[in-house]
């Protein structure tokens, strides 16, 4: 009897000095979490300025790793669909470079993606992460939190969250998104209602040891942009379905 298919994708850009030591760790981990999966990482250069250090020591040593990338930074929104895109499986599942929410949650996320034949499963933070979270980000992020839940139809609270779990229809609702950089999500989430695909929510919570960074206001600004763009293009859509 064949085992379904499983595809773990991490996009990589610029990783701080160290992010190996946390990558193998975390891909040694899920050897043993998911010994029983049939699964393949797909790691996805996002256009990474210079050499990424040991980076083809762990490709060489990690036979079920799948490495590609590209020459100019996209955003991870980006990355993401060009992972997806590499290896037809019979789920996806995606997350940060860093694992910061563990690996036995990757296993969480495949097994109800399964048992409940759900088209998506999402992440969504408990108030420790947010606890953790520098001010500026913290205040970011409980804003974006309010004002998805409202797009989303007061469905969906955490948008946000840096882990999902897909199905192969979900699959065909994220390649069809246009967003490249991290807010890619609502845009994802918000077409994936209206097309009517279910979704299960899981609570995730940090790993011990993870360090968050300030966000520069730079990519604050342009991230702001790619919000305003996905609000006008649902409020536009909105008006024409009435």
């Amino acid at each position: 009897m064949s085992r379904d298919k499983l595809n773990i994708i991490i996009p990589l850009y610029n990783p701080q000095a160290g992010w190996e030591n946390i990558f193998v760790d975390s891909l040694l981990e899920m050897e043993k979490e998911l010994k029983e999966t049939d699964y393949t990482v797909i790691l996805v250069n996002d256009g990474s300025p210079g050499k990424i250090s040991n980076l083809e020591e762990i490709i060489d040593r990690f036979k079920g790793l799948e490495y590609f990338s590209y020459p100019v930074n996209m955003g991870k929104g980006y990355a993401i669909r060009y992972g997806i895109s590499k290896s037809d499986a019979d789920f996806y599942i995606y997350t940060d470079i860093d694992f910061p929410f563990g690996c036995r949650i990757i296993l969480q996320t495949y097994e109800l993606l399964k048992s409940s034949k759900t088209d998506i499963v999402i992440g969504t933070r408990d108030i420790s992460y947010f606890r953790m979270l520098p001010i500026e980000r913290r205040i970011i992020s409980f804003l974006l939190k309010k004002i998805n839940y409202l797009i989303t139809g007061f469905k969906i609270k955490d948008t946000q969250a840096g882990l999902k779990g897909l199905d192969n229809e979900a699959r065909k609702v994220l390649e069809s998104t246009r967003t490249n950089s991290f807010i890619f999500e609502l845009e994802f989430l918000k077409k994936s209602i209206k097309q009517g695909l279910s979704y299960k929510t899981i609570n995730i919570s940090c790993r011990p040891g993870i360090i968050f960074t300030n966000i520069s206001f730079r990519i604050i600004w342009k991230e702001l942009i790619s919000f305003l763009k996905i609000l006008f293009k649902i409020e536009k859509e909105d008006t024409v379905n009435l």
